[in-house]
């Protein structure tokens, strides 16, 4: 299996036919949209474009027996309730049909019957008549077959909840320093830990809200207990999630990465174990500890790994994901500044998971203060993954690393062209720009401190847009301002 066979296999059967038809049917229907916007819609050009589209809805009618109903939610899209997993190719169509859906006052477009070039022509006669026009509301434009519309919010804030979501965000990741922190405890006493807890966990983390994930990735600074070994391993699995959530896996690939990543760092938590007496209480582990005791030997490193995979065995049997989690345990015992390469016989090298998982660990570890070296700010250490040049890290995936987490982390303090200071507290939302992320305005222009102050996308650009409305110029140190992180997103 090659490095990103795991990024690119998608789920066997029906669900990778649906992942696949609502993936064609974004982008077809940008591409048709966009064709008719530089041609007539009776010219040549048009034919393909409209045949694609008719294609894909009437093999997914065919195919499910259903209508075809692609909703736009909190920057989204949905077919039929279900999120439209996007890839690499996908992700910029559906970023500019969303400006679509958003300039016509829709939110939902529904296929629901088979469609034809003269269904299709009625709709695009629709479209341009609201783009040329610049006024109306083409869901007022009868066209057979289609059905457009601007659905209410209620059922959505239903489904939210009344409650606060950071409440929610903080509870999940309270509970998982609890049942990491158990689990370890209980590995080095020689107990059998509840492993069922920590998948429950990693379900947990998996089934946070995109939306939502700059809330677990401002958790990452706590400082109160980073530097503990369990920390150190739910930091991993948050980072290691929510990159594979940006890039459009699976829910049960996502599962397995989370819990990789849970059990990448078992041999540090086993070091030592065999030092202490019978009925003795095994100090907790951290990570000033694992670094004070370094294994120089190949003898000590296989005694380690051995101790691994004993342990995953016994905890989760021996089945394909046991298997995939002993491949990239293994592996992680690489030494940090050595290339995850050469491993075996041949050209085979570090799998997807174990790439991923390195880059989440490296980056928890090195913002992490230890005895004689302080913490490293988070886009030094996202700009030393991202310039590696493969000596450590796969190239294309800490370009993708970086490209999903932003240059400048979650929690990030940077200084402004304008002469403002701002918190980044969220993605970009545009990877591609991956050093234009969004910010709060903590400090105007005049060096005034501004008690709310806005949330300004660093996308954004003036009229015309060539021209950013804001650009990062430096960092600053977040102690500087009096900032706790962690205490700004949940104080």
């Amino acid at each position: 299996m090659s490095d990103l066979d795991f990024l690119h296999s998608l789920e066997e059967g029906r669900d990778s036919r649906f992942n696949q038809l609502t993936r064609d049917l974004v982008n077809n229907l940008f591409i048709l949209l966009r064709s008719a916007a530089m041609h007539d819609i009776n010219n040549d050009a048009m034919i393909r474009p409209r045949t694609f589209l008719s294609e894909t809805v009437n093999t997914f009618i065919d195919l499910y027996h259903e209508e075809a109903s692609l909703q736009l939610v909190d920057g989204n899209f949905f077919v039929n309730k279900r999120l439209v997993k996007l890839d690499l190719g996908t992700f910029e169509n559906s970023r500019y049909l969303t400006r679509i859906f958003e300039f016509l006052g829709i939110n939902e477009l529904t296929f629901f019957k088979r469609t034809d070039a003269d269904a299709l022509n009625e709709f695009l006669t629709a479209f341009l008549g609201v783009v040329r026009q610049r006024q109306g509301n083409i869901a007022d434009y009868p066209v057979g077959g289609i059905r457009m519309r601007l659905l209410e919010k209620a059922a959505e804030k239903g489904r939210e909840g009344t409650g606060d979501p950071r409440t929610r965000v903080l509870g999940v990741y309270a509970s998982g320093l609890l049942t990491l922190r158990a689990f370890v405890n209980d590995l080095r006493r020689g107990k059998t830990p509840r492993h069922s807890r920590i998948k429950r966990l990693c379900l947990d983390l998996v089934d946070v809200e995109p939306r939502y994930h700059n809330l677990l990735l401002g958790l990452l600074h706590l400082e109160a207990y980073k530097g503990n070994l369990f920390c150190h391993m739910l930091n991993t699995a948050v980072l290691s999630v929510v990159f594979g959530s940006r890039l459009g896996l699976t829910r049960s690939q996502l599962v397995d990465l989370g819990m990789a990543a849970f059990h990448h760092d078992l041999g540090w938590a086993l070091m030592g174990v065999l030092d202490v007496e019978p009925g003795q209480e095994v100090p907790e582990l951290t990570i000033e500890g694992i670094a004070a005791q370094e294994a120089g030997t190949l003898e000590e490193i296989d005694a380690r790994r051995v101790k691994v995979a004993r342990a995953l065995v016994r905890l989760g049997g021996f089945n394909e994901s046991v298997i995939n989690r002993l491949i990239v345990a293994w592996e992680c015992q690489i030494p940090e500044d050595a290339a995850a390469q050469g491993l075996y016989y041949g050209e085979v090298g570090a799998g997807f998971m174990t790439h991923v998982v390195r880059m989440a660990s490296t980056y928890d570890d090195l913002t992490t203060a230890r005895p004689g070296r302080p913490a490293e700010p988070p886009d030094v250490v996202m700009r030393r993954i991202l310039d590696d040049g493969g000596r450590t890290f796969d190239v294309f995936l800490a370009k993708l690393f970086a490209n999903c987490l932003g240059a400048y982390p979650v929690g990030t303090v940077v200084e402004l062209d304008t002469s403002e200071i701002g918190l980044v507290v969220n993605l970009p939302s545009n990877p591609v720009n991956f050093h234009r992320p969004q910010v709060k305005i903590l400090i105007d222009k005049l060096g005034q401190r501004v008690p709310d102050g806005e949330v300004v996308d660093l996308n954004d650009t003036y009229r015309g847009g060539r021209r950013y409305v804001r650009t990062i110029e430096r960092t600053q140190p977040a102690a500087t301002f009096g900032l706790t992180v962690t205490r700004f997103f949940f104080g």
